[in-house]
């Protein structure tokens, strides 16, 4: 079969790596041949050089260039000053060396910024005010490598920053019996003010970890270390004694959550100064609080707590997948599968963003979507970059949880509606409520609409209760609520 158009030139490919990678992106999208040229190897292998000349080899992998030019495009770093009349993003100095940014964290006067090849980068004085009023960084250097992840005080006051954690995997010399060194995971401990390295623990070959988070206070500092297989372990270290040469051992020992609860598979954790809250690989969500303040801001009531079992993980219920978390001193935020925030405790201040000043026992939505964010008393950062080879975080909200729309059947696809049409769903259902002859029938018909709504329990029972007394008002027989087959 011909083809309907001339096959391009060779060139073309040549021409195209010189496109904005918006640009490359869109000319992919117009055909087949287009999608095939402008997702080869060769342009995004054209485009990760320009973008980042340092960056010549990239390891195996599916479509590697492609993934490399976009993590290098999307990344960079911003924040707003809180106070003062500007209102503006500020974009802090990009390292040149860096693929991509996975993680960051401020201190008080430094940025710490850990990009997808395990590299540390050491942002300088990144607060340093301009003629403009604004702030950005400065200058950069290189921490350490083979860096998994890093972890501060948990305090949201970076002027409790003084050391910072890392997490990384070493080559260790050989021994007696081995030819070769082997790789073993430690916790290298920094001055965040100077970049020197004042501590290190090494574990055994045969620990793997994932996650680092810190709990407590400087004198009781507690690491939590999350493996491989989804295990919590704890590790007690006295900051004040970081700075004074000398060399003990410690003992990890195994955290209650996994001890408790071994067939938890904990998939990422978050902590602040005196709680600490799991999330699972099937996007539950735990959470551990150690005081009784921070347990009656979060929950609105003492009545569970135990200061025995300060350790002892509470489940928190939500009517959807858990995937990211922040935890405050007594609030926290949940973001779920669908990109909806669920905000929880304290509000004393507004800051679980609800409007009011009210506070919350039990996670409840805000009307906003999630971003990446890491606020502290001076700033609001803000995040980007994208990683082709991760799947979306968020899926579409399904009809049925937005509106009154039927449920899909089993083995069905969940409706999709993408584009808010299915806020509209209540208005054929309240026709069918309607067309309804006789009392009963508009009551049975009533029931089943509630149980396709996205309500909470309580708010069920209460309509299903309320129909129920309004049968029996009228001379019908309640049937109660309609079952998950009927």
């Amino acid at each position: 079969m011909t083809p309907a158009f001339p096959l391009l030139p060779p060139q073309v490919e040549h021409i195209i790596s010189f496109l904005p990678v918006r640009d490359v992106v869109s000319l992919g999208q117009t055909c087949h041949y287009f999608h095939e040229v402008c997702d080869s190897e060769g342009v995004w292998k054209r485009i990760c050089h320009r973008l980042s000349p340092r960056l010549r080899e990239q390891g195996s992998g599916v479509q590697p260039w492609k993934r490399a030019a976009i993590l290098n495009y999307t990344k960079g770093l911003y924040f707003q000053a809180f106070g003062g009349r500007r209102r503006c993003l500020s974009k802090s100095v990009a390292p040149v060396l860096a693929h991509g940014y996975r993680r960051f964290l401020p201190t008080k006067d430094h940025i710490f910024i850990l990009d997808y090849m395990g590299t540390i980068f050491f942002l300088k004085n990144a607060l340093v005010s301009s003629t403009l009023g604004q702030k950005r960084a400065c200058c950069y250097v290189v921490l350490c490598h083979g860096a998994k992840d890093f972890a501060s005080d948990p305090r949201g006051d970076t002027i409790y920053r003084k050391y910072l954690y890392v997490l990384a995997t070493r080559e260790q010399p050989g021994v007696v019996d081995t030819a070769h060194s082997q790789s073993c995971d430690c916790v290298e401990v920094y001055l965040q003010s100077s970049g020197q390295r004042v501590f290190k623990i090494t574990f055994h070959r045969a620990m793997s970890f994932k996650q680092m988070v810190l709990v407590g206070l400087e004198s009781q500092r507690t690491l939590l270390l999350l493996t491989e297989e989804g295990k919590i372990y704890s590790l007690v270290v006295n900051e004040a004694q970081l700075d004074q040469p000398h060399s003990y051992t410690g003992q990890l020992t195994l955290r209650k959550v996994s001890h408790d609860l071994p067939h938890l598979c904990v998939a990422c954790m978050a902590s602040n100064q005196g709680s600490t809250l799991y999330i699972t690989d099937q996007g539950r969500v735990y959470f551990e609080v150690h005081t009784p303040g921070v347990y009656r801001d979060l929950f609105g009531t003492l009545e569970a707590f135990d200061p025995t079992y300060q350790q002892m993980p509470l489940p928190v219920s939500l009517p959807a997948k858990v995937l990211f978390c922040a935890l405050g001193y007594n609030h926290l935020g949940l973001v779920d599968e669908f990109g909806r925030i669920f905000m929880q405790g304290s509000n004393r201040y507004g800051q679980l963003g609800t409007g009011d000043k009210m506070d919350r026992g039990e996670p409840t939505q805000v009307p906003l979507y999630a971003s990446s964010l890491c606020p502290t008393r001076e700033c609001l950062y803000v995040l980007s970059g994208h990683d082709i080879e991760h799947h979306p975080a968020y899926r579409d909200l399904p009809a049925s949880r937005v509106a009154g729309t039927p449920k899909p059947s089993l083995g069905a696809e969940a409706a999709q509606d993408p584009e808010g049409v299915a806020a509209q769903a209540c208005e054929p259902y309240l026709d069918q409520i309607h067309s309804c002859p006789t009392l009963q029938e508009c009551m049975e018909t009533t029931k089943v609409i509630v149980g396709w709504m996205p309500l909470m329990a309580t708010q069920e029972d209460f309509f299903w209760e309320t129909l129920d007394m309004l049968q029996r008002a009228f001379g019908g027989v309640g049937q109660g609520p309609p079952t998950p087959d009927s």
